[in-house]
């Protein structure tokens, strides 16, 4: 199995180096060791396909800050669906196992509890970039996976992210925060994202599949349950967390509120149990020296 990670230097690609030898990452702007520099706008995959004997494709290469894509329109729709398109037609014909990385931004939002059977209406630009591309992908390729992945977090301190920006700043003295109370997401384990891309790429699955954590929750209660462990271990500790709507937050589009999804499909494929996020708060805290916050 020889492996071309498309995009490898961005977050997701960070977590699947040094995973196998046989694993090869391309970079653009953001130069990484052993990386190969790849331009997707005008670079042929098919030499690199031939060079290292290729027989998957990872395709994480995006711009995947929905902001970012709505403020840059042109260069976005470039980058995630003309040049991303492309890339996939040189592979239609050979025999290649694609993954694409693809978002819960495909659904609306306004139901949640989303199964893979469930209408896809995304609601802001990232969302319908991604969903041009599943929709090509299916017409034009039989061996794929498409991973429809909930928002990721990690818990290595010294990497930016969800629980991990919280904690850094109550180290730093921050003591008033707020979170939205009423966007719902299913958290994803990074470290759980690359055990499942190794697990799809080693059985071969083909198919669609929502990738997310275990439980929905909102930031507003992911921030009380750090509060609620770290005050175990610093009891003197006061933090004020105020709770606000996702409407508060002056986003240049309309972000999707619910996204609660369903991952029957995927846990009924895997041989492990993907990690709950409280349980990853407990670990984070734990191995951190905050005795003395108060």
């Amino acid at each position: 199995m020889k492996v071309l990670i498309i995009g490898g230097s961005g977050k997701i690609g960070k977590f699947l180096k040094n995973s196998n030898k046989n694993y090869f990452f391309t970079y653009f702007k953001n130069k990484i060791p052993n990386g190969i520099k790849f331009d997707l706008s005008s670079d042929n995959v098919s030499s690199l396909i031939k060079k290292f004997n290729i027989n998957k494709i990872i395709l994480l290469s995006a711009i995947s800050d929905p902001d970012e894509c709505f403020k840059n329109k042109k260069k976005s729709h470039s980058i995630n669906v003309k040049y991303t398109k492309n890339l996939i037609s040189k592979i239609k014909n050979k025999d290649i196992h694609l993954i694409f990385i693809s978002t819960e931004f495909v659904y609306s939002g306004n139901k949640g509890n989303y199964s893979e059977k469930s209408n896809t209406n995304p609601i802001n630009l990232y969302g319908k970039q991604k969903l041009l591309v599943e929709n090509y992908i299916k017409k034009n390729i039989t061996n794929y996976s498409i991973l429809r992945i909930a928002k990721t977090y990690g818990d290595n301190i010294h990497i930016k992210g969800l629980l991990t920006d919280f904690l850094n700043l109550v180290k730093k003295g921050q003591r008033n925060f707020f979170g939205a109370y009423d966007q719902i997401f299913n958290p994803l384990y990074v470290n759980d994202l690359k055990k499942i891309i190794q697990f799809f790429l080693k059985k071969n699955i083909i198919g669609t599949f929502n990738v997310c954590g275990p439980k929905s929750y909102s930031r507003y209660k992911i921030y009380n349950l750090i509060y609620k462990k770290l005050k175990k271990k610093c009891p003197n500790l006061k933090l004020k967390i105020k709770k606000i709507s996702i409407n508060d937050l002056k986003f240049p589009e309309k972000r999707p509120k619910n996204l609660s999804l369903q991952s029957n499909k995927l846990n009924k494929l895997l041989n492990f149990k993907i990690s709950n996020i409280e349980d990853i708060i407990q670990k984070l805290i734990k191995n951190l020296k905050y005795e003395k916050l108060n």
